[in-house]
This record gives structure tokens, C-alpha cells and sequence, in this order.
């Protein structure tokens, strides 16, 4: 989604000028400085339009985003439980394996 020279705003710096959009970042400027953001997550906490909208196709960027980290999650998930039932110890997770058949008994 092209942003270019759309207004802003942003709840810590305020009002501001989108002056370069990319699919990963956008550039703001402010009255007192330039920021750099990840897009679309900027906009799910800390950035509107200036009339206080996020417009749908953003809505359904960052519903695209979520459901790529939600696999990527999943598919870590799936690893760890795969290489605990074979006995396998991975970093951080010592204890889960014993803790999972504690909750069954």
C-alpha cells in the first residue's frame, strides 16, 4: 500500500508526514525528528491517519503478518514436541516434557 505523503499520527510523537513507504517500513516525518517503523505493526498500536482511522487494507496487512507469525510459531512448537518425545533436550525447555506428563497423572 502506497502511504507517501499521507497524514499521521502517532501517540508518542504526534502529528507527521509519511515521506517513504515500503512493504516493511514506512518513514515519518515530525515536527522534531524522522522515525523509521516496521509496517504494517506500527499502525496495530501506536500510528492512525490523521483523522484516527487504520483504512482496511492496512487492518488486512497486519492479519497477514499475524498469521505468518502464528505458523512460524506453530511450526517451532511442533519441532520442540517432536524432538522432546524422542528424548531430545532443547535449550530452555529442560523441564517441559516432565511437566506434561505431570499434568496428565
Amino acid at each position: 500500500m502506497v502511504l507517501d505523503n499521507i497524514e499521521v499520527n502517532h501517540k508518542a510523537f504526534g502529528k507527521g508526514i509519511v515521506v517513504a513507504s515500503s512493504e516493511k517500513y514506512i518513514t515519518v516525518n515530525f515536527e522534531n525528528c524522522q522515525k523509521i517503523f516496521v509496517y504494517p505493526d506500527v499502525f496495530e498500536k501506536f500510528l492512525t491517519l490523521a483523522d484516527g482511522t487504520v483504512p482496511e487494507a492496512i487492518v488486512c496487512d497486519i492479519e497477514n503478518v499475524k498469521r505468518k507469525k502464528q505458523l512460524i510459531i506453530d511450526k517451532k512448537n511442533e519441532e520442540n514436541i517432536r524432538a522432546m518425545t524422542k528424548g531430545i533436550v532443547i535449550p530452555g525447555k529442560e523441564g517441559a516434557l516432565n511437566e506434561s506428563e505431570d499434568e496428565e497423572n
